[in-house]
């Protein structure tokens, strides 16, 4: 790498939320881990799906909205790199940006927050619990159809509140998300990721750069967890063959064991009624077909109807 042509300043675009901040900051911090000379700016932007907080994602234009402005902002060269959770980044990606680093991952699973219960299980008939994903959705109106599902949204540390202050009986989240908060105290129950399949790319940090940007590039690629991208990489492959929005109720989540992935995958409708799941594992250097397999054995029963 020339030395000479790095940037003076690395500017890195995030979101405004705490954990989007947590999450820039993390990157900044190895990023300096590196090379402590770097001097790192964060532009800090606020992004439609920050703005609009008073409607369900999937009716305003999915998860895309907590990424166009900060892609804007790589596009345009007003920033050097963008920081997102990869369970944000859609199947199908700008053609002159690409995602040059994704950094070990926190714990994939979804949590419940809850004061007044310990368990999903012992909610009372009537009871309520708040998300906007429609793969959280279809997990509780399958598995737990007596509780009313609320539309919720914001930042985490106020969905908490919301909870703590008895707003709410419970609400599901990202486990990974309440850790890097420091959060975790609140956390009443780990869902079985086998059963509540995560978001595709949950838990995992993702660092988007322009393709042409090699000098940037090179110094990101450095931050590259091999078996988190193998992981996650996997994962994509399940909604870019479904061509999966956030409307859809999907998860996929691999793992590592042994020099072999393992990939489960699910499937679901939105009234809840129907869950379809398929499994598949092999060796490392497999893992497009081994996804590609899971995909299609969905596919052959039934899941592409349910989209």
């Amino acid at each position: 790498m020339n030395e000479s042509l790095m940037p003076k300043i690395i500017r890195i675009a995030t979101r405004k939320s705490p954990l989007a901040l947590w999450q820039a900051r993390k990157v900044s911090q190895l990023l300096k881990n590196i090379d402590n000379s770097i001097n790192i700016e964060l532009i800090k932007i606020t992004t439609s799906g920050d703005k609009i907080l008073n409607k369900p994602l999937y009716d305003i234009g999915g998860k895309s909205l907590f990424l166009k402005e900060l892609e804007y902002a790589l596009l345009n060269n007003e920033c050097d790199l963008a920081v997102h959770s990869m369970k944000d980044m859609p199947a199908e990606m700008h053609e002159n940006l690409t995602i040059s680093s994704i950094l070990e991952r926190e714990d994939c699973r979804d949590v419940l927050i809850s004061k007044k219960y310990n368990s999903l299980k012992e909610f009372s008939k009537g009871s309520n619990i708040g998300t906007s994903s429609v793969r959280r959705i279809c997990n509780l109106k399958h598995d737990y159809p007596n509780i009313k599902i609320l539309d919720m949204r914001g930042n985490i540390d106020t969905r908490i509140k919301k909870v703590l202050d008895g707003e709410i009986d419970g609400i599901i989240l990202a486990a990974a998300g309440v850790k890097r908060l420091g959060l975790e105290k609140n956390i009443s129950e780990f869902m079985d990721e086998k059963i509540w399949v995560p978001a595709i790319g949950q838990g995992a940090i993702g660092i988007e750069t322009k393709k042409d940007n090699k000098i940037i590039n090179n110094l990101v690629a450095k931050l590259n967890n091999k078996k988190t991208s193998l992981c996650v990489k996997s994962e994509r492959i399940i909604s870019e063959y479904f061509e999966a929005s956030c409307s859809t109720p999907v998860g996929a989540n691999a793992i590592i064991k042994n020099n072999d992935i393992h990939l489960t995958a699910m499937i679901g409708s939105l009234d809840g009624k129907t869950k379809i799941y398929n499994q598949g594992k092999g060796s490392l250097k497999e893992f497009k077909e081994i996804a590609l397999n899971v995909a299609k054995g969905i596919e052959e029963k039934g899941g592409r109807e349910l989209l």
